[in-house]
């Protein structure tokens, strides 16, 4: 063997082994850009510490972790990451389920973790089902009673509260998101006061809602975390708007958030295009609409709630705009996808 050639093997190996040390690592992915690698070291509600192998241990707020993957965990739980952000929810929870099965830890973070995810992921499924909410809804509060210093608790409070919402059960949703605003962080008091909008706008005191949301507004300071949640608001005073007709005022509010929230933020993005879409209806505004709600049928279907309201939209409005095969499409989708959706009723209540 020549000199070069075993210089090149030896390179490639050493590659190798760096590349699977280097693998072999937590790591997290911060909201406000950049990913840690190293190793998990211990956390609170509040935030997570991590060690680097070249740099002091690093505290990161909890309300700045957009993923932690933990080293210990199989594949499976990366996967099954994956299959949600994708919206393949039954996928997820396989896989989710798979790797806490076959992940031998007694990491009581990395235990939490398997369990915040799963509910986190039957959540998301029971904003589009209404016969999972109960189970989504006592999922969280178990995770809760069995992780009070985790750091997924307040995200998980969070969660618990839209999920409550969705139920119209606003007695326990004022509940959670009083829970969530005892955090430290502005932005989790800025979703509290938007929730006290949402809730008012569902109890149709819709004066006081707009209030509230223009509170939130006023009070959301310039980091990424509080300026989402000034887009959350400015969603929340759209929708208020567009109950009270006031359709044009509405839609100006929504390019304001499509054109400037962060597109990561895939839940306010798919509810700006739905409320969009519903605005540009009620003016009679039929293909800009369509364009709307295609919007979240392409880009965003992991959001399950809203992709559902879209689709229904979409049934109605491709026959309006002379494609009725596009329509039937979606209506197959919508059956197909969510068959326990509240707009998949609505559907086959407007066919009979």
């Amino acid at each position: 063997m020549s000199v070069r050639l075993h210089s090149l093997l030896l390179a490639g190996l050493c590659s190798v082994v760096m590349i699977g040390t280097a693998s072999a690592a937590d790591s997290i992915t911060k909201k406000s850009g950049g990913r840690v690698s190293g190793k998990i070291t211990g956390g609170s509600k509040t935030e997570l510490t991590i060690k680097p192998s070249t740099t002091d241990a690093l505290n990161v707020p909890a309300n700045d972790l957009l993923v932690v993957d933990f080293d210990d965990a199989t594949p499976d739980m990366k996967l099954g990451h994956a299959d949600e952000n994708s919206g393949r929810f039954d996928a997820a929870l396989q896989r989710v389920t798979k790797s806490k099965t076959e992940t031998k830890t007694d990491n009581a973070l990395l235990k939490g973790e398997f369990d915040f995810t799963l509910a986190r992921i039957h959540a998301r499924i029971a904003l589009a089902d209404p016969t999972k909410r109960d189970d989504a809804v006592k999922q969280l509060q178990d995770f809760q009673k069995g992780n009070s210093d985790h750091f997924r608790y307040y995200e998980s409070m969070a969660l618990l509260g839209q999920v409550q919402l969705a139920k119209q059960d606003y007695d326990a949703a004022r509940k959670s998101f009083d829970a969530l605003a005892q955090s430290p962080w502005n932005e989790s008091k800025l979703a509290a006061k938007i929730a006290t909008g949402r809730i008012l706008t569902g109890e149709n005191k819709l004066d006081e809602a707009v209030t509230a949301f223009d509170d939130a507004i006023k009070s959301a300071g310039t980091g990424s975390g509080e300026m989402a949640r000034k887009h959350e608001a400015m969603l929340g005073k759209a929708r208020a708007l567009i109950q009270q007709s006031k359709h044009a005022e509405a839609l100006t509010v929504l390019d304001e958030v499509t054109l400037n929230a962060s597109h990561e933020d895939t839940g306010l993005q798919a509810e700006a295009y739905v409320l969009q879409g519903n605005a540009l209806q009620a003016l009679n505004r039929s293909k800009e609409a369509v364009l709307a709600y295609l919007h979240v049928d392409i880009l965003f279907p992991r959001e399950a709630g809203y992709h559902a309201e879209s689709l229904y939209n979409m049934t109605k409005l491709w026959k309006a705009v002379q494609l009725p095969e596009r329509g039937l499409e979606a209506e197959a989708k919508l059956q197909s996808s969510y068959p326990n959706s509240e707009w998949t009723k609505k559907l086959s209540t407007v066919q009979n």
